[in-house]
Formats: structure tokens, sequence, C-alpha cells
């Protein structure tokens, strides 16, 4: 018995005092928010005053980096009458893993800020509804919901 728990003691001392190799595939590498985040550039130019809700044909989707830097998000060509808008959606990656599905023909209404990126107007979603069923972006103060924030 004393030499099977001398044994255990020993492996796992030359376990505990083994150097992790530092290109182990269960590492995680953190890339930042890749100009999605609350604080960057693109966030702020948010404004809760120019809310609008309008209600279309989704015509296109596209992969869209809507600064030079910016890692992809999802934009939208919406037919609302006679005009088609640009909407921005949000990250691809967020977008990718929400239980909403939105594809080119649907009807959807979609609430957002009216902004200007890189000269051209825009729509900075906060939420598109498809039927009965919400894509929330932004909380009401504009805030994206991709980010891990601890703000009231």
């Amino acid at each position: 018995m004393k030499k099977i728990g001398f044994t255990l003691f020993l492996s796992y001392l030359i376990f505990a005092c083994h150097p992790v190799n530092a290109d182990d595939s269960f590492r995680v590498l953190w890339q930042g928010t890749g100009g999605w985040g609350e604080k960057s550039a693109y966030c702020a130019l948010f404004d809760t005053k120019t809310i609008q809700t309008f209600r279309g044909i989704v015509v296109s989707m596209n992969e869209v980096k809507p600064m030079p830097g910016m890692r992809p998000g999802l934009e939208l060509q919406l037919k609302v009458k006679t005009d088609v808008l640009t909407v921005h959606v949000g990250p691809l990656w967020y977008v990718e893993n929400q239980d909403v599905d939105i594809h080119p023909n649907d009807t959807v209404r979609v609430k957002g800020s009216k902004i200007s990126c890189n000269g051209q107007p825009v729509i900075a979603a906060m939420e598109i509804w498809k039927g009965d069923q919400a894509l929330r972006l932004r909380d009401s103060k504009g805030r994206p919901l991709w980010v891990a924030t601890t703000q009231p």
C-alpha cells in the first residue's frame, strides 16, 4: 500500500511541476473586440436620438467591415418602399450564433439608429424582427449586446 501511495504522489509531483507547453491545442487566444467593442469608434456612432423603425424586404446579405481594421460583420440591404437601406446588423461571429435565421426575400422590421459610417448613410440595428422572432443586438441605450459589461 505504501508503495502505491508513494508512486501516486511521485506521479502527481512530476505532473504538477511539468511546464505547460505554449503550443497546447486547448489554449484560448483572445483577440479583442475586432473594432466592435462598446468604446470603439464604430459603436460611438450609434445615436439614440436617431432611432427609427423600418419595415421591408431583405434584398441581400453581405459580409462587411464597417471601418478599416474591423473584423467582419453582417450587412443587410433592406428594400423599404422605393428605397434600399443599408443595415449593419453586428459582428459576424455574434450574429451567426443567434437563433433567428434571416434570409433574402424575408420581410423584417428593423429598429435602429440612422448613422453615417465612412460618409455613407447606414442603419445600425438595435433589433430585427422576423415574424414573432426578435434578433436583439443593442439595449435601449444603444450598448451592443455582444460585449460583456457590468454597467447598468
